[in-house]
């Protein structure tokens, strides 16, 4: 299994045909205030693995490889999203499989405004205990904090 994932202003999944709508894609630099943001993620996962579950977990660590940890992420404190996941092959995809050898899935997460102070940040997302993908972003310094 493969995993991709963009960071952008809004994102959702058109639940008909499974695309991911994303607005402002891309960026990798913010701040000094936080907005809301999304991370939109693009799974390939090999034929052999589809229909079975999988673990998964999107989680924000510092520059440090620390958790984030924010007053409304939980019991923990630390900032994660999780599950499980299963990818779906529909009826009637056995000519997909000799012409393509992934299927290919994805999934939005909203994020609301984080209270974080300027530095490097990392949404990682791990699969069966594996990182699979991560997008690295970095907050500005505002005035005071220089």
């Amino acid at each position: 299994m493969r995993g991709f994932l963009v960071l952008c202003d809004s994102a959702g999944v058109d639940r008909a045909t499974g695309k991911i709508n994303m607005l402002g894609a891309g960026w990798s630099l913010t701040g000094p205030q936080v907005p809301p943001m999304a991370v939109a993620g693009f799974l390939r996962v090999p034929w052999e693995e589809a229909k079975a579950e999988h673990a998964f977990t999107l989680r924000l660590v510092d520059g440090d490889g620390e958790p984030v940890r924010t007053p409304f992420a939980g019991e923990e404190g630390a900032l994660r999203f999780g599950g499980t996941l299963v990818v779906d092959l529909g009826e009637g995809r056995d000519r997909e499989r000799a012409e393509n050898p992934e299927i290919h899935s994805g999934f939005a997460v909203s994020v609301p405004s984080l209270p974080l102070g300027p530095g490097r940040y990392t949404w990682t997302l791990e699969v069966d205990g594996d990182d699979l993908a991560s997008v690295t972003f970095g907050v500005r310094a505002g005035l005071g904090d220089r």
